[in-house]
C-alpha cells in the first residue's frame, strides 16, 4: 500500500465531489475561493494519507478521496 501511495507524489489530483464540496463550504465561510486542483506533496507517514497543496490551502485526504488528472 505504501508504494502505491507514493505514485501520487508530485502529481496533480482533484477531490471527489463530496469531499470537495465540504472544503468549498469551509472556504466560502471564510470568504475565500477554492479550485478543485491540488498537488500531492507527500504521504503522511503514520496514517497513510496524502498531503496536498492548493493555492493557499494544505489538506490531508485519503487516497480514495482523490482522482489523478
Amino acid at each position: 500500500m505504501k508504494k502505491k501511495l507514493h505514485q501520487y507524489v508530485g502529481r496533480i489530483v482533484r477531490l471527489n465531489k463530496q469531499v470537495f464540496q465540504e472544503f468549498k463550504n469551509r472556504a466560502r465561510r471564510k470568504g475565500e475561493a477554492l479550485e478543485n486542483c491540488f498537488l500531492v506533496a507527500e504521504v503522511s507517514r503514520g496514517v497513510q494519507k496524502l498531503i496536498c497543496y492548493g493555492a493557499n490551502l494544505r489538506i490531508v485526504v485519503n487516497v480514495s478521496d482523490v482522482v489523478l488528472i
